[in-house]
């Protein structure tokens, strides 16, 4: 996933002002860290949670974190890889799927013990990965504008789909009745796709958006959540494209993490170390609940809709490593998991 890594080695020696943090109304439900887990040293990216088995991912820069929230038990290479992208559950099956730019594949992997099925070649190096329950197949978003359409029972590429000319593909989404969203970052745009036939229905430009990465849709209200890297949150009309609201957030959000139960998106920013809670109870009802102090660096994470807790992998960061980017320092990666007062 992408970010600026100019903006955030700013941050990290001060030269930026810390941002300030709105103060929660009497109606805020309160998000604050009650715990941080432990977690060995590296980078990670795309988090998800299956609530069918109350089973916590992570991707990581070698492999698949799972903490188990049935049991309790933690395993932060639950499945070996390279240059983790996204990881998600397949509804209906105890599989699921991750996707490894380092070998441009996708592994299909036991939720219970981390047997992989089977490695999966890609043309494209691999990034975010929906599922989509119509055609019941897995849709893995590729860095050069190809979708790879995966059956997981033939465990097998069954179609291959060009949602745009050799441009990068970000964080997707599904409606579940036959569309599929995906952020396209270098045009600011959110692509919309008809899964049936497998075509672009739609190429949504979106107002003062840069970068666009993290995806939800919000099933109640029928809108897209597509957040733009410097700073806002854009509500589309899912249907039409239609831009019905642009919130303000932290600079430097990396996804939307949606809780479908509580009708709440949490954004958190890397950039300024916020975690931005939206209220989504309808087309026209879009608001900003809190913004809570969380940890620089803070970008993608996870909610477990049972009981509304949030989990944030983090870390303290040092010099810029010589590709350009921050290093986590040893020792100070972890997961801040965050709790609702109410």
């Amino acid at each position: 996933m992408r970010f600026s890594s100019t903006l955030f080695a700013l941050l990290l020696l001060g030269v930026l002002a810390s941002p300030s943090i709105a103060q929660p109304k009497a109606s805020a439900p309160g998000y604050h860290i009650v715990d941080r887990i432990p977690l060995t040293d590296g980078w990670w990216d795309y988090a998800s949670f299956d609530a069918e088995h109350r089973r916590l991912y992570v991707s990581r820069g070698n492999g698949v974190f799972r903490l188990d929230l049935n049991s309790g038990l933690m395993d932060n290479r639950f499945v070996p890889g390279s240059e983790g992208r996204a990881v998600i559950a397949i509804p209906g099956s105890d599989l699921a799927l991750t996707t490894m730019a380092g070998y441009s594949s996708a592994i299909i992997f036991s939720g219970e013990d981390g047997k992989v099925s089977k490695m999966i070649d890609l043309r494209q190096a691999s990034d975010s990965a929906v599922w989509e329950p119509i055609g019941k197949r897995v849709w893995v978003m590729g860095g050069h504008g190809e979708a790879s359409l995966i059956d997981p029972v033939s465990l097998a590429v069954t179609d291959r789909v060009e949602l745009t000319e050799d441009e990068p593909l970000e964080f997707s989404a599904t409606d579940g009745k036959g569309r599929i969203f995906v952020n396209a970052p270098e045009a600011g745009s959110v692509i919309a796709v008809d899964a049936g036939s497998k075509t672009v229905i739609g190429r949504w430009k979106m107002k003062d958006c840069e970068d666009p990465t993290g995806m939800a849709y919000a099933a109640d209200s029928d809108v897209v959540l597509s957040v733009c890297g410097n700073g806002f949150l854009k509500v589309l009309d899912a249907k039409t494209g239609a831009e019905l609201h642009s919130v303000p957030v932290g600079k430097g959000a990396d996804s939307v993490i949606y809780d479908a139960v509580r009708q709440r998106a949490f954004i958190p920013s890397a950039f300024d170390g916020l975690l931005t809670v939206v209220a989504v109870k309808g087309r026209n009802d879009v608001r900003v609940l809190e913004q809570v102090r969380a940890q620089i660096g803070t970008r993608t994470g996870a909610v477990d809709p049972k009981t509304g807790t949030v989990y944030l992998p983090a870390a303290r960061f040092g010099p810029l490593n010589k590709l350009g980017w921050p290093e986590a320092l040893p020792g100070t990666v972890e997961m801040l998991v965050l709790e609702p007062q109410h």
